[in-house]
Protein backbone atom coordinates (compact mmCIF):
# COMPACT_ATOMS: atom_id res chain seq x y z
CA UNK A 1 0.00 0.00 0.00
CA UNK A 2 1.01 3.24 -0.71
CA UNK A 3 3.16 5.63 1.78
CA UNK A 4 0.86 7.65 3.61
CA UNK A 5 3.15 11.00 3.67
CA UNK A 6 3.71 13.13 0.55
CA UNK A 7 6.86 14.68 -0.86
CA UNK A 8 6.84 17.14 1.97
CA UNK A 9 7.11 15.06 4.55
CA UNK A 10 3.29 15.90 5.90
CA UNK A 11 1.03 13.67 6.41
CA UNK A 12 -2.30 13.46 3.85
CA UNK A 13 -4.60 14.05 7.00
CA UNK A 14 -2.63 17.05 8.38
CA UNK A 15 -2.49 18.97 5.35
CA UNK A 16 -6.33 18.32 5.07
CA UNK A 17 -7.31 19.54 8.47
CA UNK A 18 -5.42 22.66 7.48
CA UNK A 19 -7.26 23.25 4.56
CA UNK A 20 -10.57 22.75 6.24
CA UNK A 21 -9.70 24.86 9.06
CA UNK A 22 -8.77 27.88 6.77
CA UNK A 23 -12.44 27.25 4.39
CA UNK A 24 -14.02 27.34 8.08
CA UNK A 25 -12.50 30.72 9.27
CA UNK A 26 -13.43 32.36 5.69
CA UNK A 27 -17.47 30.88 6.14
CA UNK A 28 -17.30 32.55 9.55
CA UNK A 29 -16.39 35.77 8.68
CA UNK A 30 -19.60 37.88 7.70
CA UNK A 31 -19.64 40.01 5.10
CA UNK A 32 -20.08 43.96 5.53
CA UNK A 33 -23.24 45.30 5.78
CA UNK A 34 -24.85 46.91 2.95
CA UNK A 35 -24.93 50.45 2.70
CA UNK A 36 -28.18 52.28 1.42
CA UNK A 37 -27.86 54.86 -0.83
CA UNK A 38 -28.97 58.57 0.21
CA UNK A 39 -32.25 58.94 -0.14
CA UNK A 40 -31.93 62.21 -2.69
CA UNK A 41 -30.49 59.77 -5.64
CA UNK A 42 -33.16 59.09 -8.12
CA UNK A 43 -34.27 55.67 -8.95
CA UNK A 44 -35.36 54.16 -12.48
CA UNK A 45 -38.74 55.50 -11.60
CA UNK A 46 -38.27 58.71 -10.77
CA UNK A 47 -38.51 61.27 -13.70
CA UNK A 48 -35.04 63.60 -13.55
CA UNK A 49 -35.38 66.86 -15.72
CA UNK A 50 -32.89 68.53 -17.76
CA UNK A 51 -31.82 72.00 -16.56
CA UNK A 52 -33.56 74.75 -18.61
CA UNK A 53 -31.63 75.61 -22.05
CA UNK A 54 -29.08 78.66 -22.28
CA UNK A 55 -30.88 81.44 -24.04
CA UNK A 56 -29.39 81.44 -27.36
CA UNK A 57 -26.68 83.72 -28.56
CA UNK A 58 -27.57 87.24 -30.03
CA UNK A 59 -27.63 87.35 -33.64
CA UNK A 60 -24.17 88.23 -35.08
CA UNK A 61 -24.02 92.10 -36.20
CA UNK A 62 -23.11 92.50 -40.42
CA UNK A 63 -19.87 93.98 -39.22
CA UNK A 64 -19.40 90.56 -37.30
CA UNK A 65 -20.38 88.46 -39.77
CA UNK A 66 -18.03 90.31 -42.53
CA UNK A 67 -14.81 89.14 -40.02
CA UNK A 68 -15.74 86.01 -39.28
CA UNK A 69 -16.19 85.70 -43.57
CA UNK A 70 -12.57 87.67 -44.23
CA UNK A 71 -11.03 85.34 -40.99
CA UNK A 72 -12.48 82.14 -42.58
CA UNK A 73 -11.31 82.92 -46.01
CA UNK A 74 -7.52 83.51 -44.45
CA UNK A 75 -7.64 80.44 -42.87
CA UNK A 76 -8.60 78.58 -45.61
CA UNK A 77 -6.37 80.31 -47.85
CA UNK A 78 -3.55 79.60 -45.24
CA UNK A 79 -4.93 75.62 -45.67
CA UNK A 80 -5.08 75.38 -49.04
CA UNK A 81 -2.61 77.78 -50.41
CA UNK A 82 0.38 74.88 -49.76
CA UNK A 83 -1.70 72.09 -51.80
CA UNK A 84 -3.06 74.61 -54.71
CA UNK A 85 0.53 75.48 -54.98
CA UNK A 86 1.69 72.32 -55.51
CA UNK A 87 -1.09 71.35 -58.07
CA UNK A 88 -0.59 74.57 -59.51
CA UNK A 89 3.36 73.84 -59.69
CA UNK A 90 2.72 69.87 -60.98
CA UNK A 91 0.41 70.91 -63.86
CA UNK A 92 2.72 74.14 -65.28
CA UNK A 93 6.03 71.60 -65.06
CA UNK A 94 3.92 68.76 -67.33
CA UNK A 95 3.26 71.70 -69.70
CA UNK A 96 6.67 73.43 -69.60
CA UNK A 97 8.33 70.32 -69.95
CA UNK A 98 6.41 69.13 -73.49
CA UNK A 99 6.87 72.74 -74.39
CA UNK A 100 10.63 73.43 -73.73
CA UNK A 101 11.55 70.33 -75.60
CA UNK A 102 9.10 71.54 -78.34
CA UNK A 103 11.15 74.74 -78.65
CA UNK A 104 14.70 72.39 -78.23
CA UNK A 105 13.54 70.86 -81.05
CA UNK A 106 12.95 73.70 -83.29
CA UNK A 107 15.74 75.54 -81.83
CA UNK A 108 18.25 72.54 -82.86
CA UNK A 109 16.57 72.74 -86.35
CA UNK A 110 17.10 76.21 -87.24
CA UNK A 111 20.49 76.07 -85.87
CA UNK A 112 21.66 73.56 -88.22
CA UNK A 113 20.18 75.10 -91.26
CA UNK A 114 21.95 78.35 -90.51
CA UNK A 115 25.20 76.34 -90.16
CA UNK A 116 24.53 74.75 -92.98
CA UNK A 117 24.03 77.25 -95.01
CA UNK A 118 27.25 79.45 -93.05
CA UNK A 119 29.14 76.41 -94.31
CA UNK A 120 27.95 76.59 -97.90
CA UNK A 121 28.72 80.04 -98.21
CA UNK A 122 32.10 79.34 -97.06
CA UNK A 123 32.91 76.72 -98.68
CA UNK A 124 31.45 78.29 -102.18
CA UNK A 125 33.53 80.97 -101.16
CA UNK A 126 36.70 79.36 -100.59
CA UNK A 127 35.90 77.71 -103.88
CA UNK A 128 35.36 81.17 -105.60
CA UNK A 129 38.44 82.32 -104.61
CA UNK A 130 40.83 79.34 -105.46
CA UNK A 131 39.39 79.34 -108.92
CA UNK A 132 40.05 82.66 -109.20
CA UNK A 133 43.52 82.71 -107.95
CA UNK A 134 44.34 79.59 -110.27
CA UNK A 135 42.58 80.84 -113.47
CA UNK A 136 44.69 84.31 -112.65
CA UNK A 137 47.78 81.96 -111.77
CA UNK A 138 48.13 80.43 -115.77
Amino acid sequence: MADPRDQGGHRADEVLGKADALLARHRSARPAPRVEPPVDFPVLTDVVRDAPAPPPPPAPTEEQLAQIERDLRLELLGLLGPEFERLVEARVHERLGGKIEEVLGLTRKVLEAEVRNAVRDAVAQVITDESARLKGGS
